[in-house]
């Protein structure tokens, strides 16, 4: 079965018609482009570009695509963009050629995601894949593989780095909020860097559980919000510990862009966001560095990763770390989906209210201990 038979509307869930050059939803009467190959599945634009000028921007670097390799193309992208101060372009694009090292590296750091991912028939959907540089990593394996953006010019930029590369994958324009992707059809969803860029994070982690299947893993990685290493973004320090309000303000005194829509969120904010979620089981564990992410950063920054390598599996530094260190990974495994996603199904359909639905998902978790993944699909 291929994977645009299992699209489904973001909005309401329902069935889709595929037509020539778009999708429609018969049940909501929603209807969704298709505007360069890619499905324009959105229900919200990008916070920082409308979606006209999204489009627009994404023709322009299609016609340049063909006249230039992924490198190339990353470059003329900043080119385009200059509200982006020079040298943030530039380590944004040194971020962009090592990203498929990096996702190499990130797909083999835990057991649970490589376990996972090598699984016969495995399907890999990637959130805010960006330039598809974890993308690219796990079609290396063979899986079925999709990424989404709500940025659509990112995706014909992702599009290119698999074809320069040869691999094939899927790409689809929507919002991390709310997939257009039936209930379990995925093994792994992985979301890079992605949640702290969401505007409703615990929204896009139930959408994640919703398309997993049965003992499916998500795996998200995050910067710390209570890091005492510079934040990543704008190279400030000390950002993650001022109010958030004071903290906008100070980045667009300090660096002159917007900071509104960045939300790092610490490791006790990150515990109480997934003590809402419906998975089995939820660690937030520490990392290790790959020497693509060290390629580009001081000696004296590379001594104190060398530093927090020694130290992370310590007992005492281990939870220090998870406190003030500089990235969290997240993994989450899905129940066994039975009983409870019958019962699931049979109350989405009645007319209860949203808070009433949660809180009877809530005692399916607590009392079977089974994800009731579908009584959240009417909070959107």
């Amino acid at each position: 079965m291929s994977m645009e038979a299992e699209y489904c509307c973001p909005r309401c869930k329902g069935t889709l018609i595929s037509l020539t050059d778009s999708y429609h939803c018969p049940a909501c009467r929603a209807h969704y482009p298709i505007i360069l190959g890619i499905p324009d599945f959105r229900v919200f634009p990008d916070r920082y570009i409308d979606i006209v000028e999204d489009r627009r921007k994404a023709e322009r670097i299609f016609e340049r695509a063909s006249i230039s390799d992924f490198s190339t193309l990353v470059d003329y992208y900043w080119s385009i963009t200059p509200d982006t101060p020079s040298e943030m372009a530039r380590r944004f694009s040194a971020q962009a050629v090592n990203a498929v090292e990096r996702g190499r590296h990130l797909l083999n750091v835990h057991s649970t995601v490589k376990a996972k991912l090598e699984e016969r028939g495995a399907r890999v959907l990637d959130l805010g894949t960006r330039t598809g540089g974890l993308l690219m990593a796990a079609a290396e394996h063979g899986r079925r593989t999709i990424g989404i953006d709500i940025a659509f010019r990112w995706l014909i930029i992702a599009r290119k780095r698999l074809e320069d590369a040869n691999l094939p994958a899927m790409f689809a324009c929507c919002c991390a909020e709310f997939l257009p992707f039936r209930n379990e059809t995925f093994t792994l969803v992985v979301a890079e860097n992605l949640l702290e860029h969401t505007a409703r994070q615990q929204q896009s982690i139930e959408e994640a559980h919703r398309v997993l299947k049965p003992d499916g893993v998500f795996f998200a990685t995050t910067w710390n919000r209570l890091t005492l290493a510079p934040e990543p973004h704008v190279r400030l320090w000390g950002i993650g510990w001022l109010p958030r309000k004071l903290a906008k303000r100070y980045v667009k005194f300090r660096k002159g862009v917007s900071y509104d829509y960045v939300r790092l969120l610490s490791l006790f904010e990150l515990r109480h966001l997934l003590r809402c979620t419906l998975f089995r089981r939820c660690e937030i564990l520490l990392p290790t560095f790959s020497e693509a992410e060290l390629a580009n950063i001081s000696s004296a920054q590379r001594l104190a990763v060398e530093l927090y390598h020694r130290i992370k599996d310590w007992p005492l530094f281990r939870e220090l770390l998870r406190i003030f260190g500089p990235v969290l990974h997240l993994v989450c495994v899905v129940f066994h989906k039975s009983v409870a996603t019958a019962c699931a199904e049979i109350l989405t359909k009645s007319r209860l209210s949203p808070e009433t639905l949660h809180f009877i998902a809530t005692l399916l978790k607590r009392i079977e201990k089974t994800a009731a993944t579908t009584l959240l699909n009417d909070f959107s």
